[in-house]
């Protein structure tokens, strides 16, 4: 996938440009930063507080630099670029379960970015290139049944809700997941 660019809507009297582009592993810090940013915000309320004060930075930058090492052609990374500015990611892994499809593993845009179609950009540059290279799997992602704007907002996309379980995250604890699914990728 190249670089893709799509404009936004306009803003005063400019109108700015969204680019996409595929992570490469000199992208560690910079996805681990995104998603240690989303997590404090939309996760404050869910994750144990120490684990979002102190542990998450480290964390999350050893988790992002050994999945970008060991990254296979069956997983798509994908950075949205706002206005020069990296904002946001998705990480795709293809047809992930016979049953459901393609896993969305994360999908993070920074909180000051939201509501302007850049979460709506990573979920459908996902679902067109699981299409592609994995026609006839669905799509699939997890959320905490706690992240309202999440729910809303994968429910906007067509997403269904398919199943709930508990799930333990990083910094301890148990709590409720949904998996939404998209049984046809294209109605993304």
């Amino acid at each position: 996938m190249a670089v893709e660019a799509v404009y936004g809507q306009p803003i005063g009297s400019r109108v700015p440009v969204m680019l996409s582009r595929m992570a490469t592993a000199a992208d560690e810090a910079l996805i681990a930063q995104i998603q240690t940013t989303s997590w404090r915000s939309a996760y404050r309320d869910i994750l144990h507080p120490d684990y979002l004060s102190d542990q998450i930075e480290e964390d999350r930058i050893t988790f992002w630099a050994e999945r970008l090492r060991r990254k296979s052609s069956g997983e798509l990374i994908i950075i949205v670029v706002f206005d020069g500015d990296p904002v946001g990611f998705v990480c795709a892994v293809g047809d992930e379960e016979e049953r459901w499809g393609t896993l969305v593993d994360n999908l993070h845009v920074l909180p000051e970015c939201k509501g302007r179609g850049l979460g709506a950009l990573l979920l459908k540059s996902a679902a067109r290139w699981s299409l592609k290279r994995y026609p006839g799997a669905g799509l699939y992602l997890w959320c905490f049944e706690e992240n309202l704007p999440a729910r809303r907002f994968y429910a906007r996309m067509g997403g269904v809700v398919v199943e709930r379980v508990m799930h333990e995250p990083p910094g301890g604890g148990a709590f409720p997941a949904l998996r939404f699914h998209w049984a046809d990728p294209a109605s993304v």
